[in-house]
């Protein structure tokens, strides 16, 4: 079992992904400087440039002069190169903070879902399940950001939980990233890296069972034959969520993927992701009724549950309570499919100059019947709840809805990334296009009303919040409604350069242009009105520079703009109160970071810090709090932060992964008094995160690690909050053979309740205490042995 220890291995910095035969240090002749500083053509295409510079170089026998950079992958909790063509330089060396979840601490924690891996990154807090919106539905430093996921570089829609047995690790891109990622990116964007095809043939095998029932099993295995390398990852589980009623997750899926090197400059792949789920969803419990406020003048208009104007919890009942339909013909569950197929083709004009072309198509189909916890009332299913009413004399309603969603995505990339010089200066550079197009249908079902199956507040739809009784009627279902559309297409370009002016300084600027053009079209409608649209022309940017005080540290400062269009969600309305109505130009956001780096203990352990602003500056905000008849791009909202990381090994034996976030958010203009000066929903001021293990010999090892999160309002008048918690966990592990590993982990060892998604209708319970025990298996053919003749 790796321990942590770092297995850096240095490496010429050439492009990343480029590994040729052989190259060499040799500084490029002083004639080559000399012609790329001659006058020249006025318009001189960046692409024949670099590959002007590196012909001549190779013409006189060597590479361009290079700095040296390490492996992606820095060994065990470090990670020192990121993964996408559009960010070429060492994490190091990158102006944001930029956090990774490796395989190492995946495998540890037996983490099986990006939401479990995001949760050991500090200033990330996740959604329930709203208005139909499920699946992953992380937020960044604040911001929403679940139209912000990608995968390979490449962005992944659909509403469903990504699982991990199909990828190596999760990255994390906080600060300004705009020009990586086109729209959204207010927060930052998250990025999973898949398992491809690797030069080291096996074949691992993970089995798990949990306390709570049920089991995980996943294959993967990689080869090399020739010029063919291949690979395949697999899993199936079915396992119970621990100490929520009914509540159970189904996964299975295959990942199989080819490359194919046609010479040694050229290579072409092909990979294929398929997930499949059948699940129990869970949307928690609501929160006590919160006071409430005057938007003109921002008095307090009622006291709330607690009689003295205090924000409110969540309701006190079991954490096991579940207010689903158990069983019958409308029972809760989801069920999704999703296909991921990417084929890339990839050439190596030089060592120092690079193409690639990606190709992507997604398709995400989801159908959900579930039951969200509405309208809380008293024992007679009719009196609203007043302040101090018993809470196990308290009812609930079941809103229950059934929506299908199909989501498709087609998308390509194409990319140029490489160095040269002008003068003594080096250019890191990148410039790429990106076309996409990406469709969504929905329909909801109708039945007691337009749009739920179950009226909350009808009493066959109700039962005790306290004392809940499992149910088989679901309501009526009378058929789907009218469905609606969404086609977005987007059309962008970007270019990036990072200048080493010398061994101490290094400046960057970088920028992207996106037409984003969306037709949204309700069939509910009349056909007169059925239709919206908007295009909108976004250019984001980031400058910024890097220091190197030494050689194994960076300090940086950056600046970026990103956009957040009407359409970023995939609806637009002509509702003049919506914040998709198609009249709204998008919402603009400025970030500024500024932070240090540094690698210490012979590069074995690395430290970040940073300190950042983010400004929403032309919040959607009402134009009359009274009368609220449209929205204006008149507010501001604004979140000051500062960020610690520490990652990588301590000793050769002691490993650690840690980091620390605090979040001062604030709705700093607005013209609804109720949310002035509020802050933000789901941004905990603090938020602290550790792993660490330690291997007493090489058969055992031990480790442990805690979650701290601060108290987090739910929404943006801040009248209902989710209470502060910590969290520990622990593991160990046994190598019963060289190639083989028990390990035991425990979750949640203080069975603490807290709240693992919220927003503003409910709040879902995490799982109590459980253990997992997994037993891994490795095989790898022995290395060939060569005879002297």
């Amino acid at each position: 079992m790796r321990r942590g220890k770092s297995h850096k291995k240095t490496r010429n910095a050439k492009l990343k992904g480029i590994t040729p035969e052989s190259q060499t240090t040799t500084p490029a002749p002083s004639f080559v400087r000399a012609s790329i500083r001659r006058p020249g053509p006025a318009m001189i295409s960046l692409a024949s440039v670099m590959l002007a510079t590196s012909a001549m170089a190779q013409d006189v026998g060597g590479a361009l002069p290079t700095i040296d950079v390490q492996d992606t992958a820095g060994g065990g909790y470090q990670t020192t190169d990121s993964q996408l063509t559009r960010i070429p330089t060492p994490l190091r060396d990158t102006p944001q903070t930029v956090n990774v979840v490796p395989q190492q601490v995946i495998q540890e924690q037996r983490i099986t879902s990006m939401e479990d891996a995001l949760r050991t990154v500090p200033g990330i807090t996740f959604n329930a399940g709203e208005g139909g919106q499920q699946g992953d539905s992380p937020n960044i430093r604040g911001f929403a950001a679940r139209g912000d996921i990608f995968r390979d570089g490449v962005r992944d829609p659909g509403w469903y939980t990504r699982d991990l047995f199909s990828s190596d690790r999760v990255e994390v891109y906080k600060g300004p990233s705009a020009f990586a990622f086109g729209r959204g990116s207010t927060g930052g964007a998250i990025n999973i890296v898949s398992k491809l095809p690797t030069a080291v043939p096996y074949l691992e095998g993970t089995i798990t069972g949990t306390s709570a029932g049920g089991y995980r099993a996943e294959v993967d295995a990689s080869g090399k034959k020739d010029n063919v390398w291949g690979r395949i990852a697999a899993l199936y589980q079915d396992v119970p969520t621990p100490d929520r009623d009914n509540v159970y997750t189904k996964r299975w899926g295959v990942a199989p993927s080819l490359r194919i090197d046609l010479n040694p400059d050229t290579r072409v792949s092909l990979n294929y992701i398929y997930q499949g789920e059948e699940s129990i969803p869970d949307y928690g419990r609501p929160y006590l009724p919160g006071p409430s406020y005057s938007k003109t003048d921002g008095s307090q208009i009622s006291a709330g549950y607690y009689g003295n104007g205090r924000p409110t919890l969540p309701i006190p009942v079991p954490r096991n309570n579940w207010y689903g339909v158990v069983a019958g013909p409308l029972a809760d569950i989801v069920k999704t499919e999703a296909h991921t197929l990417t084929g890339k083709f990839e050439h190596d004009f030089s060592n120092d100059l690079k193409f690639s072309n990606t190709t992507r198509y997604v398709s995400v189909d989801r159908f959900t019947r579930t039951t969200a916890p509405r309208s809380l009332f008293q024992a007679d299913n009719a009196t609203a709840v007043t302040p101090g009413y018993s809470p196990q004399l308290m009812t609930i309603g079941r809103q229950h809805f059934q929506v299908e969603t199909d989501n498709s995505l087609l998308v390509n990339q194409t990319d140029l990334a490489g160095k040269f010089y002008t003068g003594s200066w080096l250019h890191t550079v990148s410039v790429g296009l990106e076309f996409a197009q990406e469709t969504r249908g929905q329909q909801r079902g109708n039945g007691m009303t337009a749009s739920n199956l179950c009226d909350p507040t009808k009493p066959l739809c109700r039962t005790s919040a306290y004392y809940p009784v499992d149910t088989n009627f679901g309501g009526v279902f009378n058929g789907w409604n009218a469905p609606n559309a969404t086609k977005s297409t987007t059309a962008a370009a970007y270019a990036f350069d990072q200048i080493k002016i010398n061994e101490y300084f290094e400046l960057l600027g970088s920028v992207r242009f996106d037409n984003f053009d969306t037709k949204y079209t309700d069939f509910a409608l009349p056909i007169a009105t059925r239709v919206q649209g908007r295009t909108d022309n976004m250019t984001s940017w980031r400058v910024g520079g890097v220091f190197h005080p030494t050689k194994n540290s960076s300090i940086y400062a950056a600046y970026g703009v990103s956009f957040n269009p009407s359409a970023e969600f995939g609806t637009l309305t002509d509702t003049a109160t919506s914040t998709a109505n198609p009249l709204l130009a998008p919402e603009k956001n400025r970030t500024i970071e500024v932070g240090a780096k540094a690698d210490f203990l012979n590069n074995r352990l690395s430290v970040t810090g940073a300190i950042f602003r983010i400004e929403k500056t032309n919040l959607r905000v009402p134009d009359d709090p009274a009368a609220q008849t449209v929205l204006v791009l008149d507010g501001l909202a604004r979140v000051d932060g500062v960020e610690l990381g520490v990652a990588g090994s301590l000793t050769d034996r002691w490993s650690v992964f840690a980091g620390y976030s605090y979040l001062d958010s604030e709705i700093v203009r607005t013209t609804n008094f109720a949310e002035l000066g509020r802050e933000l929903p789901s941004t905990p001021r603090n938020n602290f995160t550790l792993w660490s293990t330690y291997a007493f010999d090489p058969q055992w090892t031990i480790g442990g690690g805690a979650i701290y999160q601060s108290d987090a309002f739910v929404n943006t008048t801040n009248t209902s909050y989710v209470p502060s918690f910590w969290r520990f966990d622990a593991m160990l592990a046994y190598k019963v053979t060289p190639n083989s590993t028990l390990q035991l982990n425990v979750y949640n060892i203080g069975d603490e309740l807290y709240y693992a998604q919220y927003y503003g209708g409910h709040a879902v319970p995490a799982s109590g205490r459980y253990a997992s025990l997994s037993y891994r298996i490795r095989f790898e053919p022995p290395p060939a042995v060569k005879y002297d003749k």
